[in-house]
């Protein structure tokens, strides 16, 4: 019984930023709807819609998050990190530094969030650190490292 009450979760950037321009929308929307009916008065709306914006200020940091993600490939013999090749035998040693998953809505028994890896590698000729946004993605990662170091050694 509890398995069907626990929330799945859901990481995908389309949804985390449609969900959070969707309700702030529909927030500030509304509060300028009751100004439009004079239910509320000018101040009022202003105020509402400051104490709005500046309780989604970090939401709207995820968005810059994740608008400005470092872009990582991994090829036959190197990771390409924002465009900058590291050879797999340049890979000495990596720290991870994983950040608490921040939850940004519910809808319909789904639980969207937003986690974030930041990565430091060590290399022979000083250190790397780029971040990972995903659960999914950071675990692959992580594992791919491993083996990588391992065999390094």
């Amino acid at each position: 019984m509890k398995e069907t009450l626990k929330p799945t979760t859901d990481e995908r950037p389309a949804m985390i930023i449609t969900g959070i321009l969707s309700f702030y929308i529909l927030i500030a929307g509304f509060s300028v709807y009751l100004y439009i009916l004079h239910r509320l008065n000018l101040p009022a709306t202003i105020i509402i819609l400051l104490t709005t914006t500046i309780i989604y200020i970090p939401r709207f940091l995820i968005i810059n998050k994740l608008q400005h993600k470092d872009e990582i490939k991994i090829l036959d013999n190197c990771i390409l990190i924002n465009g900058i090749s590291v050879a797999f035998t340049n890979i000495i040693d990596f720290k991870i530094e994983d950040k608490k998953p921040k939850v940004v809505f519910f809808m319909n028994n789904r639980m969207v969030i937003f986690k974030e890896t930041i990565f430091h590698l060590k290399l022979t000729n000083g250190q790397l650190s780029f971040t990972i946004i995903g659960t999914e993605k950071s675990n692959l990662l992580k594992d791919f490292l491993t083996n990588i170091t391992a065999k390094n050694y």
